[in-house]
């Protein structure tokens, strides 16, 4: 019997983690718009950044996410802080793939950052000092700076 159980067990947790595997491009289990968006933003890892970029020669921030979100949200505004006001507020505990993620990374508490959520707990965004990246929300740098999450795709 306890050997059944953990068979079972280990099968639930296989299950589980196919969702979304750790490895150097994370496989998203979403709709396949969405899906199509997250290989998009992952196929931009390692472009450099640049304010107000836009393109996959540098990208800021927001541009990132207007620019990889562009076929299943294409009518979203421009800046991070805009971007925040948008869509339908998530608690941080019911992301879903393509959920927006938003810090404040300055010195006056506002929005001033986004990503797009992957899965089990990372997300990918253009950061100022390594471009398009993959980052965790646990990492202790983007834990403590965390403003909220937004869904800005249905």
């Amino acid at each position: 019997m306890r050997k059944g159980l953990l068979l079972l067990f280990l099968g639930a947790v296989i299950a589980a983690l196919s969702g979304c595997a750790s490895s150097s491009r994370m496989r998203v289990s979403a709709p396949p718009g969405v899906r199509s968006a997250l290989d998009k933003a992952q196929d931009l890892i390692g472009t450099p950044y640049c304010g107000a970029g836009m393109t996959p020669d540098c990208f800021d921030c927001s541009g990132f996410v207007l620019y990889c979100l562009q076929n299943i949200a294409p009518v979203l505004p421009r800046t991070s802080s805009e971007l925040f006001a948008s869509g339908t507020s998530v608690n941080r505990s019911d992301l879903q793939p393509a959920d927006l993620v938003f810090f404040a990374t300055g010195k006056n508490g506002s929005v001033n950052h986004v990503g797009i959520y992957l899965c089990d707990g990372r997300f990918v965004h253009s950061s100022t000092s390594s471009g398009v990246i993959v980052s965790s929300l646990s990492e202790p740098y983007w834990d403590r700076r965390w403003k909220g999450a937004r869904r800005v795709v249905e």
